[in-house]
């Protein structure tokens, strides 16, 4: 005969767990180096997609003081930085028309019971 809102709030909390659990699968060390998409040209040290100017100038600073902070890091440029932006609205400009030409599913008619 079915269960109290007990019972279903059991239920709902197992198929989260389960869920969490699913999500948590593979490693973070591959999502981790997946991101590693800057890279000193002097030393090839790599570093987080993440890290900000003030770090790469600090490396660049303590470990290449001879050196140009945009010849270890040719990306930084303004130049490159202008391209990547481009680049990205570019992107998404053309998905967005892709969505936009994509052909549209017509729906099917539902059919009841006994109406034929």
């Amino acid at each position: 005969m079915g269960g109290g809102n007990g019972q279903k709030s059991a239920m709902a909390r197992k198929k989260a767990q389960e869920k969490l659990e699913g999500a948590n699968k593979g490693s973070q060390a591959k999502t981790n180096s997946a991101a590693m998409s800057i890279k000193c040209n002097v030393c090839m040290q790599t570093f987080m997609c993440t890290s900000t100017e003030a770090k790469l100038k600090e490396h660049s600073e303590n470990k290449h003081p001879k050196e140009d902070f945009f010849r270890c890091f040719p990306c930084q440029t303004p130049e490159a930085k202008a391209a990547e932006i481009t680049k990205a609205d570019a992107d998404a400009a053309a998905a967005a028309k892709a969505k936009l030409d994509a052909p549209k599913e017509k729906k099917k008619d539902k059919v009841y019971k006994g109406s034929k």
